[in-house]
């Protein structure tokens, strides 16, 4: 019994949630590195313009201050202390301090009180009067502490410096926005992962879907559907380009086993026909046995009768069993040896040999001279016995004319009868195993009907076609086709 947690924890583990939780981590990560640096961006900013605010205030001050110092006559330290009174106001509470650094005057904000001024090291404020001072600084005041923006401004009257002044305001309105800022960026942050989060196994497992389809396709083809295909959409992604794949794959499976199935049906159509070949002869000779074995006496006669008989039935067997083995060979595969072929004397030699005007056939030969092909001069004598012997059979007496001619880059070697022809029923079955015409059906003729699918096996062995064309009553034409080499 399989268990709920199993099942659940099996779900989990599939690539549609590998990947939600993929995409779910790869966003947060994202997400949390684009708030973090728009809160520090945001912080930033906010100080910036503060501190630019509190400066335009103290240039302001400060160009009233000059014009009134200009008009009368006061001590350096009574002019400071008046500056400071000008420059601070409810929040920002100003300090000036002299050249070395030490406070001349404190003005606390108007809200504050005089531990609200924050100090900051004296490092700062030398560099401030020397060189040039930092936008602005952040320090600790108050009780308890509270953060403080600082903005250093050197006093200059002319171009003598008198002194520094120090303004802050304490930053916890800044901070306040800050803390909106941040709760914000995490709330609509919780609402993306919480929507990626709904929508992400909806949009993966629509992605996903074609490889679904590819599942349930290969396990209909384990089960011996090798016609089933996925539907592929017209996209170039990789998705589309497997499905691609999985189409061709599995076509070459259905290929693959259609001509499996095709050969194991010639198989047991060649294995049908050559047991209903083979039991004519052998029950001749067991019928033969049979009858002599059943005599308590046999003449002369009868027994050299009924060897004799046998012995042509036997002959008949072994033609048919070397013509099987013929056949299997070349339609095994196995290639043929060749070599360069004059085929004009070789054709010539091979008619002589056959001795065709001694079986009662007259011959005309039409040669073209100089065409070599690559062959195997012994398998293409049995192509021409083969036919020759086919037109004796089937047409006796006719005139065989045989030709040699090259044609769209091919040799022909052409048989043509003067007989009666083939009947157009038969004509597409004659290079089938074990045909027989309807004029042929007699085995007393001494055929096997495996010499035309014998000829047809050597010749497309060497890479060339066979075809045979016929009027009834007009003779039959056999052509075999062969490959010229390449120039």
């Amino acid at each position: 019994m399989r268990m709920p947690g199993f099942t659940l924890t099996r779900r989990f583990r599939s690539l549609r949630w590998r990947l939600t939780f993929l995409y779910l981590g790869l966003l947060s990560m994202l997400l949390l590195v684009l708030g973090v640096g728009q809160y520090f961006a945001a912080r930033e900013v906010l100080y910036r313009s503060s501190a630019d605010v509190t400066i335009n205030e103290y240039q302001a001050v400060l160009t009233a201050f000059r014009r009134e110092v200009a008009s009368r006559a006061a001590s350096p330290r009574a002019e400071l202390q008046q500056l400071a009174q000008e420059l601070k106001s409810r929040r920002i509470s100003a300090a000036i301090f002299d050249l070395n650094g030490v406070p001349l005057v404190l003005a606390p904000a108007t809200l504050g009180a005089r531990e609200d001024i924050p100090y900051l090291p004296l490092a700062d404020y030398l560099n401030a009067i020397h060189q040039k001072p930092q936008p602005y600084y952040l320090a600790q005041a108050g009780n308890p502490p509270s953060t403080h923006l600082v903005v250093l401004n050197p006093v200059r009257i002319g171009a003598r410096a008198i002194g520094l002044a120090q303004l802050s305001i304490p930053t916890d309105e800044i901070d306040q926005t800050l803390r909106v800022d941040r709760q914000l960026a995490i709330g609509l942050s919780l609402v993306v992962l919480l929507l990626a989060l709904l929508l992400s196994p909806l949009i993966v497992g629509r992605a996903l879907r074609p490889l679904d389809q590819m599942s349930r396709t290969a396990r209909a083809i384990a089960a011996g559907d090798y016609s089933q295909r996925v539907s592929v959409a017209d996209t170039a992604d990789e998705i589309g380009e497997l499905g691609t794949a999985f189409n061709k794959m599995a076509a070459g499976v259905d290929a693959a086993f259609e001509v499996r199935r095709a050969s194991e049906d010639r198989m047991r159509q060649f294995v049908a026909d050559a047991s209903h070949e083979l039991r004519t002869p052998l029950t001749s000779i067991a019928g033969y046995i049979d009858v002599l074995g059943r005599r308590q006496e046999v003449d002369p006669v009868t027994l050299q009768s009924s060897l004799a008989s046998m012995q042509v039935e036997s002959a008949r067997m072994t033609r048919l069993v070397n013509d099987l083995l013929t056949l299997t060979r070349f339609e095994s595969g196995k290639a043929p040896s060749r070599r360069p072929l004059p085929l004009d004397a070789w054709l010539n030699e091979t008619l002589d040999e056959l001795h065709l005007r001694e079986q009662g056939a007259s011959e005309t030969r039409t040669i073209e001279p100089g065409i070599v092909v690559e062959a195997d001069p012994e398998a293409l004598k049995q192509v021409v016995s083969n036919l020759a012997q086919n037109a004796l059979k089937y047409a006796p007496g006719s005139e065989l004319r045989w030709s040699l001619f090259r044609e769209d880059g091919r040799a022909a070697i052409r048989l043509v009868d003067t007989g009666p022809g083939i009947p157009r029923s038969d004509l597409p079955h004659v290079f089938e195993r074990f045909y027989r015409g309807e004029k042929a059906r007699d085995r007393s003729a001494g055929g096997s009907g495996l010499g035309l699918a014998i000829a047809r096996s050597i010749v497309e062995a060497h890479q060339g076609t066979i075809d045979a064309e016929s009027e009834p009553g007009k003779g039959a034409t056999f052509t075999a086709w062969l490959p010229l080499p390449r120039a």
